[in-house]
């Protein structure tokens, strides 16, 4: 049986990192290895406890979470160590990064299959949603959603009154939350991307001027408010309709690509 190791960044005080693995949500065939993304720190400065050869020449699937940034992050080192040593999958994973995104890193040939939550055009990968889409709490929908929802990363991100709710609850509670209300404002990207699965207005947080490529890339895109114009964008914010159908079958579809390069490795 194939050896595969899964490894995404899982902080449970992040829901939208903690549950956007495709191991979570897909059965496979293979044996499967869990390590956690910010693990692999430890082989790269040569900790003993993570020798080098055990991440040399395997399969890897990475995914999801905005793992692509600029070179010189840690994030993107993790990456380009993980990628030169290994055949690799990318799936769901995204930019996130307020400077220039090293898209460079997708043209290596240790890339098996890349699929990014960024919709970029010119770039060596297909379009491929965050698999936390796959969430049965998501066919859960509130009968009576009503008023609007604030969801924050951190207390007091957000400095308007409300109805509010941080990211440090479990995927369901956070669902059934943004489920409950017709419009939602959030500093999160998860917070983003899963109110517009459940068809809600929303908007993005932001009080700076700088923007990150995690939120400029979204398919559906989204309107960036402050303190200030939050009530006028909302008036004029269309629903993004359909997404969570669209979003499940291009990952079904990237499940099928997934099981067979691997198979016939």
């Amino acid at each position: 049986m194939k050896k595969v190791i899964f490894t995404h960044i899982n902080y449970e005080g992040n829901v939208g990192d903690f549950n956007c693995s495709p191991f979570d949500y897909y059965k496979f065939p293979f044996d499967i290895e869990l390590i956690h993304y910010m693990d692999f720190i430890g082989a790269i400065q040569g900790d003993p406890n993570f020798p080098h050869h055990k991440f040399k020449d395997r399969i890897i699937v990475i995914g999801g979470g905005g793992l692509i940034t600029t070179k010189g992050d840690h994030l993107q080192e993790i990456l380009r160590y993980l990628i030169e040593n290994n055949k690799v999958i990318l799936w769901g994973v995204g930019s996130n990064t307020t400077y220039k995104v090293d898209w460079d890193i997708l043209n290596h040939p240790n890339i098996l299959l890349a699929g990014l939550r960024d919709r970029v055009y010119g770039i060596n990968a297909e379009y491929v949603p965050c698999s936390s889409c796959k969430h049965p709490a998501f066919d859960n929908s509130h009968p009576l959603p009503k008023g609007l929802g604030f969801h924050s990363h951190r207390p007091e991100e957000i400095p308007m009154e409300g109805d509010k709710i941080l990211n440090n609850v479990s995927i369901e509670e956070l669902i059934n939350f943004l489920s409950s209300k017709e419009e939602i404002i959030t500093t999160s990207y998860h917070g983003t991307y899963w109110s517009q699965l459940l068809d809600k207005k929303v908007l993005h947080y932001n009080e700076n001027e700088v923007v990150g490529s995690k939120y400029l890339n979204l398919k559906q895109g989204v309107n960036i408010c402050n303190s200030k114009n939050y009530k006028e964008l909302l008036e004029i914010s269309s629903k993004s309709v359909g997404l969570l159908k669209e979003s499940r079958y291009l990952n079904d579809k990237f499940y099928t690509k997934v099981i067979d390069i691997i198979q016939n490795l």
